[in-house]
């Protein structure tokens, strides 16, 4: 019995459901209809003018895209000239900097030189006075 029901609720929705369907289905042909029926009456031009328009709107987006097409190639062809102009300029700037870099340190290694002489010397002055303090703080002061 609960089955018997179960089954007859399960087809009422399902003819509910085709109802639906076909109610949708005739108004979207009925809709389709009215649509094209309103189209071909108010179009502002008549089939040859709008195969026409249609062609020659083709025609200027055709031309469009090849100027772009060759304004693209330009643009391809300047970047390429601009990178390579742009990777000689940069090796030879990286020759210079070098070059200068090798001309500081020959020209400071002789500044190099003297200020560690110095440091040395300094170094040197500092521990024997270090040991002349020490000599002086343990021999016996006169009283």
């Amino acid at each position: 019995m609960i089955k018997l029901t179960l089954i007859k609720r399960l087809n009422l929705i399902k003819d509910v459901w085709l109802m639906n369907v076909k109610l949708l289905s005739y108004g979207l042909l009925v809709g389709l209809a009215a649509g094209a029926a309103s189209a071909l009456f108010t179009a502002p031009q008549s089939g040859k003018e709008l195969r026409g328009t249609i062609k020659n709107t083709k025609d200027n987006w055709s031309d469009h895209m090849l100027e772009i097409q060759m304004n693209l190639q330009q643009v391809k062809e300047s970047i390429q000239q601009v990178s390579k102009e742009g990777k000689d300029s940069l090796q030879s700037v990286i020759v210079e900097l070098k070059d200068s870099i090798q001309a500081w340190k020959s020209e400071s290694d002789p500044a190099i030189s003297n200020l560690q002489e110095e440091l040395a010397a300094i170094q040197a002055t500092m521990e024997e006075l270090e040991r002349s303090i020490n000599q002086d703080e343990k021999s016996p002061q006169p009283s």
